[in-house]
């Protein structure tokens, strides 16, 4: 499987004045491109060759975990970010309410979090198999898929995330990145999905689960293994689509 560079939502030079075009040139259009490239030429031959990014970042170590988890991680960075932000929606403020006091008591612990990360790496908003929102430190590459958590929300502290912009001025750059976060994305996160069999018309609900197929109540639609089918007509995860 060869691993596409993700597009971008918007347009490199949107985001300024908070992030400029020569940043997204260079943190997207060379450093994201970069451990795409490098993941490509290092998993052919391996048992990772026809694995999603999610499988390999659970499964590899080393270099193939290293490229694989800078891809998913600044492709979904990248993805949480916007031009046009919106208020919190509602839903995601009750849940940010009920697990860190108040919106504004979780962005001062994230940005904090963010600040006191010592050297390179990723802090997250998560969410466990309880659905009870937290958040976590990861250095370097790490992802919380690793952990069994559900990233949410995500900043890049890695120095080239702003050093064109903000010099080593990283605490800047946390309070410019609240500028940007499309809530709307991070709130779609916070809810598991259901799935729709486009077959037989079977409904996946990640809240019950599929107890008779061994899945379990709580699991995400995107954590059930690739080869689980369909209960009622035997076909793979493929023929699921999401429901809106």
């Amino acid at each position: 499987m060869n691993h596409p560079m993700p597009s971008l939502p918007y347009a490199a030079e949107a985001l300024a004045p908070y992030m400029s075009k020569e940043t997204i040139d260079f943190h997207y259009g060379k450093h994201l491109q970069t451990y795409v490239d490098n993941l490509n030429k290092l998993i052919p031959g391996t048992p990772y060759e026809k694995m999603s990014l999610e499988q390999i970042i659970r499964k590899a170590e080393g270099p193939v975990f290293n490229n694989a988890a800078q891809t998913w991680n600044h492709t979904f960075f990248f993805q949480t970010l916007t031009p046009q932000p919106a208020a919190v929606p509602e839903k995601l403020a009750e849940l940010l309410t009920r697990d860190f006091g108040s919106v504004e008591a979780f962005k001062e612990a994230f940005s904090k979090a963010a600040l006191g990360l010592f050297g390179s790496g990723w802090v997250w908003l998560v969410s466990d198999k309880q659905h009870k929102l937290s958040i976590v430190s990861t250095p370097n590459a790490g992802n919380p898929l690793t952990q069994g958590l559900k990233p949410i929300l995500v900043i890049d502290v890695w120095e080239h995330a702003y050093y064109i912009d903000y010099r080593n001025r990283r605490a800047a750059f946390i309070e410019a990145f609240w500028n940007l976060v499309d809530w709307a994305k991070v709130a779609e996160r916070c809810v598991m999905k259901r799935y729709e069999c486009t077959a037989c018309d079977y409904i996946y609900d990640p809240e019950t689960g599929s107890p008779e197929t061994g899945i379990a109540p709580g699991t995400p639609f995107e954590e059930i293994p690739d080869d689980w089918t369909c209960p009622i007509c035997g076909l793979y995860k493929d023929a699921f689509r999401p429901m809106e």
